[in-house]
C-alpha cells in the first residue's frame, strides 16, 4: 500500500516518473588516496519505507554491498575506478572517480569538475601522513601559493581562470613533488550583453527598454539570477529578478554609458556587461522651406542644361549626316571632293 502511494506521488500530471538523483559523498572528502588508507563512500537518496537497501556499482558492475555506506579498508590499486549508487526511489548517481596511488606526495581534491562559484579545496598530502613544510601549490606550472606549514588551501570562489593542471611540492629530507591533477571549472552563465530596444541616436520622449541578456547553462538548474542596471556610477535598479529596465520617457540628460550585472542569489558569481553608450537627441527643427526651393531649382537647372546640350548635339549630328550624303553624291560624278567637318559649338 505504501509503495503504491509513493509511486502515485512521484508521478506528475504528464505521467512520467520524476525521480531524484542519488549523490555520493566521500569521507575523507578526497577522490585520490594513498594505498592502505581508508575511504568511506556514502550514498544519499530517497528510499522506500522500511527499506534502506542501496545498490553500488564499480565500473558498471554491481557490488554485493547493499548498505548506504560502502567502506574501503586499506585501499589497494584494484579499488580504483568509477563508483555509482542508486537507492529504491532514485536514479543512479553521477560517477565518482576514485584513484588509489603509490607515491611520496599526493595533491588531493574533492572532485575533478566544479561549477564556477563553488570552493576548490586542495591538500598536499604526504605518504603515511608525513609532515611537510615550505609547501608550494602550482597551477599550470606556476606557483600561486606558499605555506611554511599548512598543507591545505581553499579557493573560496572558483571561476574560469581556475581551469588547469595543479600539483604541489613540499620539503622533508628532500623536496618532493606530486603528480598533476586536472581541474575543470564549468561556466554557470556567460557574461551578460546589454541591449536597447531602439537604434541610436534615440529621440527625446521615446520609451527605451534595456535588456540584460544571459542564460543559465544546464549545470545550474533551479538557480535564480538577479539583475542590476547602472548608468556610469549611478545605480538605476539593484538585484531584481527582471532582466529589463525601462526609461518611459527618454531625456537628453539620459545620454551616457550604461551597463548591467547578473549575479546568483548568494553573490558568489557576479558578471557585468560591457558598456553601451546611449545618445538621446532633443526635438529636431523642421527643414526650412527655402532649402527645398533651392534644391528643386538646382535640380531643375541641371536637368534643363542637360536637355539643351542634347538638342544642340542632335542638330549638329543631323547636319553632319546631310553633308556626308552630299559629299558621297559629288564623288560619284568625278568631282573633286573636299571633306568638311563642321565645328560644334556648345
Amino acid at each position: 500500500m505504501w509503495l503504491l502511494i509513493i509511486l502515485l506521488l512521484c508521478v506528475p500530471t504528464g505521467g512520467q516518473m520524476d525521480q531524484a538523483k542519488a549523490v555520493i559523498t566521500l569521507q575523507p572528502p578526497w577522490v585520490s588516496v594513498f594505498q592502505e588508507e581508508n575511504v568511506t563512500l556514502q550514498c544519499e537518496g530517497p528510499h522506500l519505507p522500511g527499506d534502506s537497501s542501496t545498490q553500488w556499482f564499480l565500473n558498471g558492475t554491481a557490488i554485493e554491498t547493499l548498505t548506504p555506506r560502502y567502506r574501503i579498508a586499506a585501499a589497494g590499486i584494484n579499488d580504483s575506478g568509477e563508483y555509482r549508487c542508486q537507492t529504491g526511489l532514485s536514479v543512479p548517481s553521477d560517477p565518482v572517480q576514485l584513484e588509489v596511488h603509490k607515491d611520496w606526495l599526493l595533491l588531493q581534491v574533492s572532485s575533478g569538475v566544479f561549477t564556477e562559484g563553488e570552493p576548490l579545496a586542495l591538500r598536499c598530502h604526504g605518504w603515511r601522513n608525513k609532515l611537510m613544510y615550505n609547501i608550494l601549490f602550482y597551477q599550470n606550472g606556476k606557483t600561486f601559493k606558499f605555506s611554511p606549514r599548512n598543507s591545505e588551501f581553499t579557493i573560496l570562489k572558483t571561476n574560469l581562470s581556475h581551469n588547469g593542471i595543479y600539483h604541489c611540492s613540499g620539503m622533508r629530507v628532500h623536496r618532493y613533488t606530486s603528480a598533476g591533477v586536472s581541474i575543470t571549472i564549468k561556466e554557470l552563465f556567460p557574461a551578460p550583453v546589454l541591449r536597447a530596444s531602439l537604434s541610436f541616436p534615440i529621440l527625446e520622449g521615446n520609451l527605451v527598454n534595456l535588456s540584460c541578456e544571459t542564460k543559465l547553462l544546464p549545470q545550474g538548474p533551479g538557480l535564480q539570477l538577479y539583475f542590476s542596471f547602472f548608468m556610469g556610477s549611478k545605480t538605476l535598479m539593484s538585484r531584481n529578478t527582471s532582466s529589463s529596465y525601462q526609461m518611459l520617457t527618454a531625456k537628453k540628460e539620459d545620454s551616457g554609458l550604461y551597463w548591467c550585472e547578473a549575479a546568483t542569489e548568494d553573490g558568489k558569481v557576479i558578471k557585468r556587461s560591457t558598456e553601451l553608450e546611449l545618445q538621446v537627441l532633443g526635438p529636431q527643427p523642421p527643414t526650412p522651406v527655402w532649402f527645398h526651393v533651392v534644391f528643386y531649382l538646382a535640380v531643375g537647372s541641371v536637368f534643363l542644361m542637360d536637355t539643351v546640350f542634347y538638342v544642340i548635339i542632335q542638330k549638329q549630328l543631323q547636319r553632319k549626316k546631310k553633308w556626308d550624303l552630299e559629299i558621297s553624291l559629288d564623288s560619284g560624278h568625278g568631282k573633286k571632293v573636299t571633306s568638311y567637318l563642321p565645328k560644334i559649338n556648345i
